[in-house]
């Protein structure tokens, strides 16, 4: 009997940390680790903000103009604050 409870102990152990060594689970790490968080300073424009992230990842402006939009709740047309913080996801 005890036999059997250590030996579903060991079982259980080694199923948690074969599930933690997972890729989907270190997937989810990358991806937090490729958002920032900006301080929109007096007068940046969303195209100020947008330009550098676009150089780096290669994709258009627009493209990354819209996704800081959706990611912050932004809206079609938002008017920016000097202190807002912005999420933004590479």
């Amino acid at each position: 009997m005890i036999r059997a409870g250590l030996a579903i102990a060991m079982a259980f152990g080694i199923g948690l940390y074969l599930g933690s060594a997972t890729p989907w689970s270190q997937a989810e790490t990358v991806a937090a680790d490729t958002a920032i968080v900006h301080i929109v300073d007096e007068g940046e424009t969303l195209w100020q903000i947008a330009g550098p992230v676009a150089d780096r990842s290669g994709q258009d402006i627009r493209e990354v103009i819209y996704e800081i939009q959706i990611n912050n709740d932004l809206g079609p047309n938002p008017t920016l604050k000097p202190g807002q913080r912005l999420v933004i996801r590479y």
